[in-house]
């Protein structure tokens, strides 16, 4: 079971570029949340999570398209760039595994439902940002899309494919691979946290989780890391 169950709350970007200077990357960037298409049913239609985010000149750099001048000029929007981030309650099961002496091989490429769900979560990132006044939407594809009016918005998301490579994808909260349960033959560590198998090897993190959360998971990673601590203090 091990490795076997990895979740990655994938997401992408789209971004807004304003008249007036933002200088997005100066205060807290993440003090709203849009929840309005986030719905934890299983095999729900709506989940994705939208929040505003930004990234340091080299973030932008490496998603933005083009090269030489017509990279100068996406740069030069810069201080007047403001983005949200659609991330998905992802369905896709990937895979960790072991890859040399000290490093991992990751498997993982969202299935079909989980595409659909990023593609929703990119569409109305771009109808948000246009409602708050930006005057064009960059869509950061291999070549980078402008939209500059909401009656492009459905026309261009019904035609765009998210295919391998032409996307690029972010993920901060891997989720699962070493989940919790009490029977060896579901799970791969107790209750307590003690791994199945060895006898003083306990885990504390995210990838305690059975699936992925939806949500941003530090509050339940410092509980889990609070239980599994008071299991090993037990023991001394």
């Amino acid at each position: 079971l091990l490795g076997s169950r990895l979740f990655l709350h994938p997401g992408a970007a789209v971004a807004g570029v304003f008249a007036d200077k933002l200088e997005s990357w100066s205060g807290i960037p993440q003090t709203y949340e849009c929840t309005e298409f986030l719905d934890f049913s299983e095999h729900s239609k709506k989940r994705v999570w939208i929040l505003p985010a930004f990234a340091h000149p080299v973030g932008v750099s490496s998603i933005l398209s083009d090269f030489g001048k017509g990279h100068e000029r996406w740069l030069k929007q810069y201080p007047h760039l403001a983005s949200f981030s659609a991330m998905v309650h992802d369905e896709t099961i990937g895979k960790v595994r072991p890859k040399g002496r000290f490093g991992v091989h990751i498997d993982y490429w969202m299935n079909a439902e989980d595409r659909a769900q990023l593609k929703l979560g990119l569409r109305e990132s771009a109808r948000l940002m246009l409602a708050a006044g930006a005057k064009k939407v960059l869509v950061p594809l291999d070549t980078t899309e402008v939209l500059t009016s909401a009656s492009q918005v459905d026309p261009f998301f019904q035609k765009m494919t998210i295919d391998r490579h032409r996307l690029t994808l972010n993920a901060v909260h891997p989720m699962g691979s070493v989940w919790m349960g009490d029977d060896p033959k579901t799970a791969c560590v107790t209750s307590q946290g003690r791994y199945h198998h060895l006898d003083n090897l306990f885990v504390s993190d995210t990838s305690l989780f059975p699936s992925s959360l939806g949500v941003p998971p530090q509050w339940t990673t410092y509980a889990l890391g609070t239980h599994v601590g008071r299991q090993l203090q037990a023991l001394l």
